[in-house]
């Protein structure tokens, strides 16, 4: 490609999947509960005029907002659950409210009341009936479970029924409070999450049991990319492995499958192998991971894409900026580095820019390039 067509190619009328609200009413619910941070570091000042500004200077013609890590449940402080409601119903309510005022500059991710089930239900049914919102946003992990686990079946069945796409955002990892490494979860740490809970969903079996269900990763899937070939050769070992070891596997993981409740038992190295040979071969996890959406934010640079070329092309790459959490100097940054990568030509930014996001959501779909 020569210097002048690289020059010529750039992005246009984009949708931004990753794009953050703070509401006024936010902070003030997490002050209340003595959260000022997110991820580490102090919550930004956010509001809908210089939003627009962003917006309007890099050609971005529509945000999908959603509310960041740390959400809105927060462990063991007092009445937990009924404050993740009210704040879920109430943040949900000021992206319905934005939409209405403005619907071809936003959409909206609702938030659920996680990790409380029937809760969380209860709100997507409204947030979908009623206020209509274009999608889901999850965290990475709910008190330390990562979304594969069992105890989220019951959603990801509703999920899929309705064919909703999701969001999986990076929250603060379990244990984080043990390290002494001194950087906030939100340089290296929230990349981990992401990439455990991708693999969590792999392994686990929700990929292959929900297909209806479209799964976005932020920041280009964390470490998925660099890692997916570590966790194929996992698979291929298990596959091509002989003797007893295997024999044992197979037949624990037949009784389990007539007797569900013996597998909570079993040894976790037991649970691991019958789970990677019912849920991921022999397609593989490559074929797994190919389904994921990803996102450009934080991560349009040679180093991401070399990666993340190597198991999805620009069919499954979203644009996201990370606004308002990425700062407004960093927008830019990311627009030029989707715009300046060498595989990108003409027919790829379009892709990325709007029309895979068009795809996902359908309301969107007459701003595709």
């Amino acid at each position: 490609m020569s210097n002048a067509t690289a020059a010529s190619k750039t992005m246009a009328r984009m949708i931004d999947v990753h794009h953050h609200i703070v509401p006024d009413e936010y902070v003030k619910a997490l002050s209340r509960k003595g959260v000022t941070k997110a991820l580490g570091v102090p919550l930004p000042k956010w509001n809908l005029e210089t939003a627009l500004e962003v917006m309007d200077g890099h050609d971005i013609e529509t945000a999908i907002i959603s509310i960041s890590a740390p959400g809105v449940y927060f462990g063991r402080i007092d009445e937990p659950l009924a404050f993740a409601r009210e704040l879920s119903r109430q943040t949900n309510e000021v992206c319905a409210e934005l939409i209405a005022k403005r619907p071809s500059r936003f959409g909206a991710f609702a938030t659920l009341p996680l990790p409380d089930i029937d809760l969380a239900l209860d709100e997507l049914n409204y947030a979908s009936d009623q206020l209509k919102l274009d999608g889901v946003v999850l965290l990475s992990n709910y008190d330390g479970y990562y979304l594969g686990d069992p105890k989220f079946e019951a959603l990801y069945a509703e999920l899929n029924r309705r064919k909703v796409t999701v969001f999986i955002h990076p929250s603060t990892p379990p244990g984080l409070d043990q390290s002494h490494l001194g950087l906030p979860e939100a340089m290296l740490d929230v990349c981990f999450d992401t990439t455990r809970t991708a693999f969590s969903l792999v392994v686990n079996g929700v990929m292959k049991r929900y297909p209806d269900i479209r799964f976005i990763l932020a920041h280009a899937g964390g470490a998925v990319p660099y890692l997916a070939a570590r966790v194929g050769l996992t698979a291929t070992l298990l596959s091509n492995t002989r003797g007893i070891g295997p024999a044992i596997g197979d037949a624990a993981g037949f009784v389990s499958r007539i007797f569900p409740g013996l597998r909570g038992s079993m040894p976790d190295l037991l649970k691991y192998y019958i789970n990677f040979k019912e849920n991921v071969l022999p397609e593989g996890p490559d074929f797994y991971l190919g389904k994921f959406y990803y996102d450009t934010a934080l991560s349009a640079s040679p180093h991401a894409f070399a990666s993340l070329l190597t198991i999805v092309d620009s069919s499954h790459i979203l644009f996201g900026s990370d606004y308002v959490f990425a700062t407004r100097a960093a927008v830019p940054l990311t627009v030029g580095g989707v715009n300046a990568h060498p595989a990108f030509g003409d027919v790829e930014l379009a892709a990325i820019a709007s029309k895979n996001a068009a795809h996902l959501f359908p309301r969107l779909a007459g701003l595709a390039n």
